[in-house]
């Protein structure tokens, strides 16, 4: 409670910090100004005073700075990187010292200057700080601590290596052990240790290197983190605690000095960006997912775009006396009524599909809009705001619904533009402009995911490619001008549905970052899986700002820490993506309480590539067999003789002698194991020993056979609470195996590294949301 009481103190000295930079129109805060701001949030900052232009230091200011040197620095709102311009000196702590030095850089630094830039300069001053003694400590003797706010995600917090040459260092350190990012909103404070814990620096700072004590205690690092994270929250632009937004924060470097963290440097940019709450629009997702009626626009007598959405919508078996097409001088169109305009629908329609051109949309938007005629509309047009000319459809159309929700009339939620369309099993329609012999009806038995994609043609290639994963919902997003990407993850997580929620996204709206996450966190805390897929990662996306944080902590990382935070499987690559689609189903309600594995196969090389792939960033750590398990495994292999060709350890190798018997019955002590939280089966199938093949009459194997290796490790792998991955290294002749594996619920990789990979990132997601 002290603590938090100080913290709303501090930030009232804060106010009136940024109210003071605006009076002298600046939006960011001079050095002094930062170590103020840092002192009121609870961060102490070394002893430092201020001379003004034309005064002197006295003996009495420089008696309370406890060093033998102090630090000179220019105060100038136009000089940013003060070494540059020789605005920075280290002097002796005597008066006539330092006044001398003083007066050298007001005359050096504006020499520096010429022309424009010269006539511009407002030298204010300079400060004179202690010089802090600290702990060189080599790797990790200067951290960068800093705020920044995004557009999609709000306000982050980042916690990494410091110093002059912090993207140079964090550049070749090993992904995500290089900085430390977390959501000010999103995380908590008891998560903040887990968030920092595998920073490469932070065992050093902590624990002590070469019998040395440990320079920092746990902690120090995570309250440091935990007051910004909290400063953050109060200065944000979702906040109303303040006028003011924190935009760009950061103290470079912080350094240990006694056990505590001192900062050496700082910036701070702030302004009166508010950003208003957007409207949750999932309530009205109900009828756009499950519609008793439909409408439809842009239906012409021959096969155009909008009678190919008929003819789908009509296939997955929605009644034809509830469909509507607008369309005057005909009577029906394929057994629908026809209607010859928007005011004549004899109904307010759960969905309206728009089919027209973009020019044509707003208009009747407005029509819709005006009469109360939908409660949704799936708009298809294409070039919406991207082709020129057509930049103000959109915001025509975003106005058109905010004046009618303002009078509260009834007001349809809009999917698009620039959409592909929705198919909705439940809804029974699929409203994609696709011919089936183009792409075939997803399949009906058993959907384990929704598509939630911003193009279309990406979902339907996922489709196409991934048939066997059938989609309960496939949603186009497109442009996102109304319904965005998380009101569909928000729907979702209060309507329990489906084992996977399959994202592919290129932009967020403003602030859509930060609730897709949210909501994301509340699904996967349910037992199910959100992946996501995020292109748009180029380095123009990352533009150049006046503070190292937003160089190390660009859009991508930003979208990926966060993201990753809440539990979603984040994907990397198009593979990576396409494979998780494959094995998350199978994993539901499948854990892992640690990253301690068991690898298995009958093949020499594949136990030395799966060890030498724990080491390549894999998040998995190989485990030592209990005596037991041991004990279990030799007397299985003993009747082969394989105990006495192989030692029993981890990874295990079979040799290509044990049998069907013999391999399942290993499996199965392996996953028994209270040391293994997970494992990578990898059977090597061309070994005779193994019936490995589908019924053929030029052999006698039958992979249909209950005694045969995929019945069993079907039945072992069902039966466990841990993930397990089966790796079938081999080439199509095996693909029967394979699919039979998949079919029954298994998780199947054909190359080592990819099962590795995969499991090691299910693992650690696990493990963040447990945490």
């Amino acid at each position: 409670m002290e603590r938090r009481e100080k913290m709303i103190a501090g930030t009232g000295l804060i106010e009136r910090i940024f109210e003071r930079a605006e009076k002298d129109n600046r939006s960011f805060l001079l050095e002094h100004e930062v170590y103020a701001l840092l002192r009121a949030s609870g961060i102490d900052a070394p002893p430092f005073f201020f001379v003004k232009k034309g005064a002197r230091a006295t003996r009495e200011k420089l008696s309370v700075l406890g060093s033998d040197q102090v630090v000179l620095k220019i105060v100038s709102p136009q000089i940013v990187h003060k070494s540059d311009v020789g605005g920075v000196a280290f002097v002796e702590n005597r008066v006539g010292e330092v006044n001398r030095a003083i007066n050298r850089m007001l005359a050096v630094v504006p020499a520096k200057f010429a022309g424009p830039e010269a006539a511009r300069l407002d030298i204010r001053g300079v400060l004179v700080i202690e010089k802090v003694a600290f702990a060189d400590l080599g790797f990790g003797s200067e951290l960068l601590l800093g705020i920044r706010n995004s557009r999609e995600f709000g306000p982050a917090v980042t916690m990494g290596l410091g110093g002059l040459d912090v993207e140079y260092v964090n550049e070749r350190l090993k992904e995500k052990t290089a900085v430390a990012i977390g959501s000010a909103h999103l995380l908590r404070g008891d998560q903040i240790e887990g968030l920092l814990e595998p920073l490469a620096f932070y065992d050093k700072l902590v624990e002590g290197f070469r019998g040395r004590p440990a320079p920092v205690s746990r902690g120090v690092l995570v309250e440091a983190f935990d007051r910004f994270r909290r400063l953050a929250v109060h200065f944000s632009p979702y906040s109303r605690k303040s006028a003011f937004v924190i935009e760009e924060a950061e103290v470079n470097p912080f350094v240990v000095r006694s056990g505590a963290l001192v900062p050496l440097d700082g910036m701070c940019r702030f302004s009166r960006r508010r950003w208003a709450a957007r409207p949750r629009l999932s309530a009205g997702l109900e009828v756009l997912l499950h519609p008793r009626s439909i409408g439809i626009i842009g239906v012409s007598e021959r096969m155009n775009l909008g009678h190919f959405i008929l003819n789908n919508i009509l296939r997955e078996g929605f009644l034809k006396e509830r469909i509507y097409v607008v369309k005057p001088g005909l009577a029906e169109i394929d057994g629908c009524r026809c209607v010859p305009t928007v005011a004549d629908l004899p109904e307010a329609v759960d969905l309206f599909v728009l089919t027209l051109a973009a020019g044509q949309s707003a208009g009747v938007m407005a029509e819709l809009v005006a009469g109360e005629k939908a409660r949704s509309v799936i708009l298809i047009a294409g070039g919406m705001g991207e082709k020129q000319g057509m930049e103000g459809i959109e915001e025509e159309i975003k106005r058109l619904l905010q004046t009618s929700r303002k009078k509260k009339k009834i007001t349809p939620v809009v999917n698009g533009g620039n959409c592909m369309g929705i198919f909705s099993r439940p809804g029974h329609y699929d409203t994609t402009f696709i011919p089936v012999h183009k792409l075939a009806s997803p399949g009906k038995e058993n959907p384990q995911l929704v598509y939630i994609s911003q193009s279309g043609a990406f979902m339907a290639s996922r489709m196409s490619k991934i048939p066997e994963v059938e989609p309960l919902y496939a949603i186009s997003l497109g442009n996102q001008i109304d319904l965005t990407a998380s009101d569909y993850l928000d729907y979702f997580r209060a309507h329990d549905s489906v084992p996977l929620y399959a994202l592919y996204i290129e932009g967020f709206q403003p602030g859509d970052g930060l609730a897709l996450a949210k909501a994301a966190g509340e699904i996967v805390r349910k037992g199910k899986s959100v992946l996501v897929y995020k292109s748009g990662r180029s380095p123009e996306g990352r533009k150049a700002t006046s503070s190292h944080t937003a160089s190390v902590a660009g859009d991508y990382t930003v979208c990926r820490a966060i993201m990753e935070s809440a539990g979603v499987f984040v994907a990397e690559t198009l593979a990576e993506f396409e494979s998780a689609i494959r094995a998350l189903p199978a994993l539901a309600r499948k854990s892992a309480p640690g990253r301690r594995v068991g690898l298995i196969s009958n093949a020499g090389f594949e136990c030395v590539i799966l060890a030498d792939g724990l080491h390549d960033g894999f998040n998995l750590e190989l485990t030592a067999l209990a005596e037991p398990t041991k004990a279990r495994i030799a007397e299985i292999l003993r009747p082969l003789g394989i105990d006495r060709l192989q030692d029993i350890r981890n990874p295990l190798d079979l040799t290509p002698v044990a049998d069907d018997a013999a391999f399942t019955g290993c499996v199965e002590a392996l996953l028994s194991d209270p040391n293994v939280d997970c494992a990578v089966v990898s059977p090597v199938p061309m070994t005779a020993a193994l019936q490995t093949l589908a019924p053929a009459e030029t052999h006698a194997e039958n992979i249909h056979n209950p005694q045969s290796i995929g019945p069993r490790l079907i039945e072992i792998i069902r039966g466990t609470a841990k993930p397990v991955v089966v790796n079938l290294d081999a080439g199509s002749l095996y693909d029967p195996l394979a699919g039979m594996l998949k079919g029954a619920g298994v998780p199947v990789f054909r190359r080592s590294d990819e099962a590795l990979r995969f499991l090691g990132k299910y693992v650690q997601t696990g493990l963040r949301t447990s945490r």
